[in-house]
């Protein structure tokens, strides 16, 4: 006689082994949420800071189109892919990061020991782990931070965003000060120069009793007519010709620098706005955990279904054995 049945299990016999163990099923999940309800309980409350802003645009204070001499039809005030990608960087560089451990004293406030040779490293660690600034889709870049104290998230996130700003504003300054700074040291090697063409050119009219404009360059204004003659009549009439026209586009390239100059010292104002706020964080920073009942009632309901599961394996294996035995 053969006792090879095929093996069936379906619904029914899910609740019929879940009734049967039903008590022990309910004593476990029972014990395992109590268990999560008491570690919850010594768990603090932390909560989640949020800021966002939208980077400004780099060409609206820039020095082409503060002084264009053609007209436009218009510039966007915020920023595109690469403001983005610049604030990104800075609001993720090691020195913001610095910044904002050192003001808020975060290695005091994460209990790191002081005199731990890596308690630096630690401190950035923790920091890193609840800091983010992150860009999204809509080109505007969002800041969290979480933590226990509620009062120092809202802190933490709009002294990032201000020093986002604060170190993208130094950068721009600090490029359009090195060219001022090199346009005006080209302006006063040329400014020497003129004094030298000025001394020189005084000494030849001196010299050749010549006074008159006779400059080429002033095509507009000369009205001269020789007043002499001879060689050195003509030869003061050529050296002095010379040195004025070197004169004047010296000059020229004088106040072409100077007015680049300005222009590039105009850019160095700091009050063009870096970033747009959208949203600072407020104090009193929502709760982002942990969410004590919902995590009491998914440890009870695991807890019951992991029982439940083991409970049927108990029963298939029983019942394997009987059939092997009979």
């Amino acid at each position: 006689m053969n006792n090879n049945k095929e093996f069936q299990f379906d619904l029914f016999d899910i609740i019929r082994i879940g009734l049967k163990w039903k008590k022990h099923i309910i004593i476990f999940s029972f014990a395992i949420a109590c268990i999560t309800a008491i570690i919850f309980l010594f768990q603090k409350n932390y909560y989640k800071a949020y800021g966002a802003f939208f980077p400004a645009s780099a060409v609206i204070s820039g020095r082409v189109t503060l002084f264009r001499e053609t007209p436009q039809e218009w510039i966007d005030y915020f920023g595109g892919e690469n403001e983005v990608d610049r604030a990104f960087v800075v609001g993720n560089s090691s020195p913001l990061y610095s910044y904002i451990i050192e003001k808020f004293k975060l290695r005091e406030h994460y209990k790191i020991d002081s005199t731990d040779k890596e308690s630096m490293k630690k401190t950035y660690k923790r920091f890193a782990k609840n800091f983010s600034i992150s860009r999204t889709g809509f080109k505007n870049i969002e800041v969290t931070f979480t933590d226990e104290d509620q009062m120092l998230c809202h802190e933490v996130v709009n002294t990032a965003i201000n020093q986002v700003e604060s170190r993208l504003r130094e950068l721009y300054i600090g490029i359009n000060k090195q060219l001022a700074l090199s346009i005006d040291l080209r302006k006063d090697s040329i400014a020497n120069q003129l004094t030298l063409m000025t001394d020189s050119l005084i000494t030849l009219r001196t010299k050749y009793s010549i006074y008159d404009i006779i400059s080429p360059g002033r095509k507009n204004i000369i009205n001269f007519t020789a007043k002499g003659s001879g060689e050195q009549y003509a030869r003061g009439l050529e050296e002095i010709q010379i040195v004025e026209e070197l004169k004047d586009k010296l000059a020229i390239d004088n106040a072409r620098y100077m007015s680049l100059s300005n222009e590039f010292k105009t850019a160095i104002f700091d009050g063009f706005p870096m970033v747009h706020v959208t949203q600072w964080a407020a104090p009193g920073a929502p709760k982002a955990g942990p969410y004590r009942t919902i995590g009491v009632l998914i440890s009870f309901v695991s807890a019951f279904v992991f029982g439940l599961l083991v409970s049927i394996v108990i029963e298939v294996l029983q019942e394997n054995k009987h059939k092997m035995m009979a």
